[in-house]
């Protein structure tokens, strides 16, 4: 497979709802909650749910207490799902197995995930034999995304993970390291947070610069104003992360949702390919 455009295919992850069945208005659960005011099962369409797909209270979601709504990203697995796996057919139609695409949606959210954490490595200078192992990964995803969505399994997913999660740890230090040097710094134990519970913390008087937090529960916590370069935020739990007039153009591993969940303003500085969500005050 030839190497594939890499801005054009992170452009491809982002949702297009237009050509997505409402995938993720029926897919998941939510329980009744801060950022859900109904139960529903999954597999059950939302309420709210119009015959074309749309959300009918989509610039209202937020005050009426979907505010989960308003920060979900499917990283474009909706419409990839929608048109390529189902070939453009909806879980409406009789003879389309509704269940089944509703449990590839999820599968596929992640794929994407791990194409876009590929496309952010590829993108910044590594050295070529890893630039080499992440161009082979890349090609083995675009081509298990096109498998037929029975072949679409967890199993199958967990070991393109097993397979990348030592390549990206080794390369989120060499670019944190490199970073970090460029700034007349060393990259350091203390920068490694992994999976650190900062809930609630106060974290704005450090020099946080090259921090990796991988899995870190950062909800709640206190960023406001820093410098986010090089910071590692690959499954970090970042609900509520204050980071209003915080500079996030240089961090590594950051996806569209974890944007929407965070409490940014209008003095955030963020990379050209995140949209800034409407709700930053």
């Amino acid at each position: 497979m030839a190497m594939p455009d890499l801005h054009m295919l992170r452009e491809s992850l982002k949702p297009d709802c237009a050509n997505c069945f409402g995938l993720c208005c029926v897919a998941f659960h939510y329980l009744k909650s801060e950022d859900f005011p109904i139960d529903k099962p999954a597999g059950q369409p939302c309420v709210h749910l119009a015959d074309s797909y749309a959300c009918n209270i989509h610039s209202e979601l937020r005050e009426r207490g979907f505010k989960g709504c308003t920060v979900y990203d499917c990283l474009g697995a909706g419409q990839f799902v929608s048109q390529v796996t189902f070939h453009g057919r909806s879980w409406r139609e009789g003879d389309v197995d509704g269940a089944r695409m509703f449990a590839t949606v999820p599968i596929m959210s992640q794929v994407h995930e791990l194409l876009l954490y590929i496309t952010d490595i590829l993108t910044r200078e590594i050295p070529g034999h890893d630039a080499r192992l992440f161009e082979t990964l890349l090609g083995e995803l675009l081509a298990f995304r096109e498998l037929p969505p029975e072949q679409l399994t967890g199993t199958a997913l967990m070991a393109f993970r097993q397979q990348a999660r030592p390549l990206f740890v080794r390369l989120s230090q060499h670019i944190r390291a490199e970073g970090l040097k460029q700034d007349g710094q060393t990259l350091t134990s203390r920068h490694e947070q992994d999976r650190a519970d900062l809930i609630g913390r106060n974290v704005s008087q450090h020099d946080v610069r090259g921090t990796c937090y991988r899995g870190a529960l950062l909800i709640g916590a206190n960023l406001r104003g820093k410098d986010l370069s090089y910071v590692d935020f690959m499954g970090a739990d970042v609900r509520d992360l204050d980071v209003r007039g915080a500079t996030l153009t240089d961090s590594l591993f950051l996806t569209q949702m974890q944007v929407n969940a965070m409490k940014g303003d209008r003095h955030t500085r963020l990379a050209p390919v995140y949209t800034r969500p409407g709700h930053w005050l």
